[in-house]
């Protein structure tokens, strides 16, 4: 006997909650790294979300061109992660202080705020799994390498923060 009637609706309820979860694990790694990044941008404000922004892009030139792996105690997943999240932290100070002459707005929104982190995420991802030896690391889900893997995908998400900054960065 289904306790919230009899129609089917507790069948129906358990079918969407399967595909909640399955939705959850198989973009796990893509919710939590959006998460962190917009609970970034409501700690230390939608301006410095801009300057993480731009320091992702900085270090990612910075990464692929560093000349001096020779000096690196070893070339470990760890170590060129490590590497990566130098340069990402040495140019979000940088760019930091130019947050002064970028968007103010406190009211900048919550929608905007989630499509900006989400954008962020998602080149992270991008770049992690083209870049940097995330792989080595962690194993991506199937749906996940789907929406990440292809040149063509990395490029729409090297692509897609600076959409979300022409619409929402104001």
């Amino acid at each position: 006997m289904d306790p919230l009637g009899g129609s089917g609706i507790g069948e129906s309820l358990d079918t969407a909650v399967d595909i909640v979860i399955a939705f959850g694990a198989d973009f796990f790694a893509f919710i939590v790294v959006a998460g962190l990044i917009f609970t970034f941008s409501f700690y230390f404000g939608r301006d410095r979300l801009l300057s993480l922004m731009a320091s992702i892009y900085a270090a990612i030139v910075l990464y692929q061109a560093f000349p001096y792996q020779s000096f690196l105690p070893g070339t470990g997943p760890w170590i060129m992660i490590l590497l990566f999240v130098a340069f990402l932290l040495a140019g979000w100070v940088a760019f930091s202080g130019l947050s002064y002459f970028l968007a103010r707005s406190d009211s900048s929104g919550f929608l905007g705020t989630a499509v900006l982190s989400i954008a962020a995420a998602g080149l992270l991802l991008a770049v992690g799994i083209h870049v940097l030896p995330i792989q080595d690391l962690y194993t991506f889900s199937s749906p996940t390498l789907a929406l990440f893997a292809s040149a063509e995908m990395f490029f729409l998400w090297c692509l897609a923060p600076l959409a979300a900054l022409f619409f929402f960065g104001k």
